[in-house]
């Protein structure tokens, strides 16, 4: 049986982080199942899920990481994996919840509440800061799986309620399961 874990990498960006780790997974015959990495306002962030190779034990793997990536200012963490699924599980009911607005405190854990209250799986938040005739606007992209029980119209004219109470616009589209 296989060993999978969850690799997280933190630190500021910089040119070759990610052919210094890939090359020590490589080395150690790891295979990257699956991965995000972005740029965050200059810090770099990356999780991988790793399949491990029968003869590598995680925490050496894990020094071989650090000693490998000392050039770099970063974090590394890892996580036992119990169960994996090799693939992402395509969303049922998936929809796309758009916000824009004046920039405050308080949209993104308002909205992600109202999700979560009405059992809505999040499978991807995007959010970004936009300068935009001077004013800070927030972006904020959401994919998400609806319940089967739960329509379009339901969560939208709650979404709409919210949105004028945070002064945002919040739009809700279908989405195709290809599409996230």
């Amino acid at each position: 049986m296989s060993k999978y874990i969850s690799l997280t990498a933190i630190g500021k960006d910089k040119f070759g982080i990610v052919s210094v780790i890939a090359e020590v997974l490589y080395k150690e015959k790891c295979n990257i199942e699956e991965s995000t990495m972005t740029i965050l306002h200059g810090q770099f962030a990356m999780i991988l899920i790793i399949r491990l190779h029968s003869n590598t034990y995680t925490k050496t793997l894990l020094n071989k990481l650090k000693k490998n990536s000392q050039s770099f200012p970063i974090s590394l963490f890892y996580t036992d994996i119990d169960s994996y699924r090799p693939k992402k599980q395509v969303p049922r009911n998936p929809f796309i919840i758009s916000v824009y607005g004046l920039d405050k405190t308080g949209i993104v854990y308002s909205i992600t509440k109202y999700l979560a209250c009405n059992k809505i799986n999040i499978t991807d938040v995007q959010t970004t800061l936009s300068k935009h005739e001077g004013k800070n606007t927030y972006i904020m992209v959401i994919e998400s799986d609806f319940p089967a029980n739960i329509s379009k119209e339901e969560i939208s004219q709650g979404l709409f309620d919210l949105a004028e109470s945070l002064n945002v616009t919040i739009s809700i589209n279908q989405a195709e399961s290809s599409d996230i």
